[in-house]
């Protein structure tokens, strides 16, 4: 009996120094990469959650702000231009409606300086357009005292003031450079956001590979122990299943907010067409006025006129975004950005679930442990 008995403790104290080593690196293994699946997923739902914040905050208020500061600018310029060419400026000036669109294209300025994204360049452009809007609302409230004076000068004023407007260089090329400078750092902002291939495969090889050893420490279990299941097991990759379901959200997410933002764009296009519209309309009533200003004038036109009526755009009869159209397009950009911030808003779930499966997989081993915990004997 006792040869026949020595071998199987034999045996028994092997398997037990065996099997507990097996068990602790397995237990540490899935710990391990618990960890690595927490940090992984995080750092993808915080950069899309920041990209969010920042579009949400600065960058879409930014770009629509600047957008529509050209347009009130260039609708200001018209409206004076028309004040003129009809003879309204002689009893109220460039008129009310001028005053409210210079107000409105100020009030935007400080929109974009509030919210802008593009740091110091962003900063200097903004400074050097609200300069030269001062120097634009003089020559055009210059021209209004020369027409009340019945001074030639008045459309001279005029043509200075407008031509600050949309020179190479003048307001609206700094304004187009504004945009750009927006919408530059937009795509930075989603390009560090963006599901490119290294954040595809950092996120999913760790899970696989906790997917893996969950289901590898059930098998152990099961034939080691002949338990059929581990409910604590079962459980933590159940869990495991919801933080890949919290963090197809953050990917959702970021689809959301680049639509988003492909809106945006197309928002601010259209409002360019629009501007560009008007445009071409006031300064059509700009040549034409100083066109029969100068014919009165010994000499023409001369040759800067000349260039310039001929360098005029087309003027397109097409019905352009009201205001009405404008403002329901940027509610809708706003409320995608909403919806992409609500599916990015899971980002505190993402610890507390592999918190929970650190739990659940410590508490499954822990009983085999204690069982096979070695003691001298």
């Amino acid at each position: 009996m006792t040869t026949v008995g020595q071998p199987q403790r034999l045996r028994r104290r092997e398997t037990r120094w065996r099997t507990r080593p097996v068990l602790r690196s397995l237990l540490a293994a899935i710990l391990v990469t618990t960890a690595a699946v927490a940090a992984f997923s995080w750092a993808a739902f915080d950069s899309v959650h920041d990209t969010i914040d920042t579009v949400d905050t600065r960058t879409s208020a930014a770009l629509v702000a600047a957008s529509a500061a050209k347009s009130a600018l260039v609708e200001a310029d018209r409206l004076a231009i028309n004040s003129f060419v009809t003879g309204e400026a002689r009893l109220s000036g460039p008129g009310d409606q001028y005053q409210n669109r210079i107000a409105a294209a100020s009030q935007s300025l400080a929109q974009v300086a509030e919210a802008n994204v593009a740091g110091d360049a962003g900063s200097e452009q903004i400074q050097v357009v609200e300069g030269l809007l001062v120097a634009y609302t003089g020559w055009i409230g210059q021209a209004d005292a020369h027409h009340r004076q019945d001074s030639g000068l008045a459309t001279t004023d005029l043509w200075y003031a407008s031509r600050l407007l949309h020179a190479d260089g003048g307001v609206l090329a700094q304004l187009d450079t504004l945009v750009d400078v927006q919408r530059d750092a937009l795509a930075v902002q989603l390009a560090r956001s963006s599901t490119s291939l290294w954040r595809v495969v950092s996120l999913t090889v760790p899970v696989v590979l906790l997917l893996g050893l969950l289901i590898g420490a059930q098998v152990f279990h099961a034939k080691r122990f002949r338990r059929t299941f581990n409910p604590l097991f079962l459980l933590a990759t159940a869990v495991l299943v919801g933080l890949c379901v919290i963090t197809l959200r953050g990917v959702d997410a970021q689809d959301r907010v680049a639509g988003a933002a492909g809106d945006l764009r197309a928002l601010v296009e259209t409002w360019e067409d629009r501007t560009s519209a008007t445009t071409a309309v006031g300064q059509h009533a700009l040549g034409d006025l100083v066109t029969a200003e100068c014919r009165a004038a010994d000499g023409g036109c001369g040759y800067t006129v000349t260039r310039f009526i001929s360098e005029l755009p087309a003027v397109h009869g097409e019905a352009q975004a009201s205001d009405l159209v404008l403002a329901e397009r940027v509610e809708r950009v706003n409320d995608n950005i909403d919806a992409a911030n609500d599916a990015a808003d899971l980002e505190l779930l993402i610890p507390a679930a592999a918190l929970l499966i650190a739990v659940l997989v410590w508490l499954g081993f822990r009983p085999r442990l204690d069982e096979y915990r070695h003691r001298r004997r």
